[in-house]
């Protein structure tokens, strides 16, 4: 057991190193269908879950959380460091880099809360499923297992009922991107049928 209590303490001091030095890395994540990596700056990290600011050519565009376990493996190498490089001297990591909001990642429950009282849309990913969830919008519900989201689709029509997710399923959680800040004020309530 003190082993693995090692190994966890050592894992978490690799990640704090890259939060404190402000790495871009890239999460190698592999789900049944595929890859899912993600490019970005670890800002924060819990005993269950990571927050990250996602890095996509260049442009910072949001948050993701996930579980610690929802990643293979963290890769920074000499093509990350150079990203890095590129970042800082082009005044994007001294821009952009960091969070105005205060998060709470201790746990699921926690983090939706705090995304719910901020008002913030999320694109919630359920990749390890054999049919893997994409649920986008507003935050309806948090319960003590499972979050609830009113989904809209490509037209912006936002679904009448909520759809209900359990924790467990969760492997991303992305918000305060561009998509679903620029599409949530163009979203339209269903029409009931009578």
């Amino acid at each position: 057991m003190s082993n693995r209590k090692s190994a966890i303490k050592e894992y978490d001091n690799m990640l704090q190193r890259h939060i404190e030095k402000k790495h871009v890395v890239k999460l190698l994540r592999s789900f049944k269908k595929g890859e899912a990596n993600i490019f970005g700056y670890l800002l924060n990290i819990s005993k269950e879950l990571l927050l990250m600011q996602v890095e996509y050519d260049f442009v910072v565009d949001g948050y993701a959380i996930m579980p610690k376990y929802a990643f293979d493996s963290l890769r920074f190498n000499k093509y990350d460091k150079t990203l890095t490089k590129i970042l800082v001297a082009e005044g994007i990591r001294d821009r952009d880099w960091g969070i105005k909001h205060d998060i709470d990642i201790t746990g699921w429950h926690e983090a939706f809360t705090c995304l719910q009282q901020l008002d913030l849309h999320v694109v919630v990913e359920c990749e390890n499923k054999i049919n893997s969830k994409f649920l986008i919008g507003p935050i309806a519900r948090v319960g003590k297992n499972s979050v609830s989201i009113q989904y809209y689709d490509a037209s912006g029509l936002l679904d009448t009922k909520p759809t209900t997710v359990k924790f467990d399923d969760i492997t991303t959680v992305k918000f305060e991107d561009m998509y679903s800040r620029v599409f949530r004020k163009y979203l339209r309530a269903s029409k009931t049928k009578k």
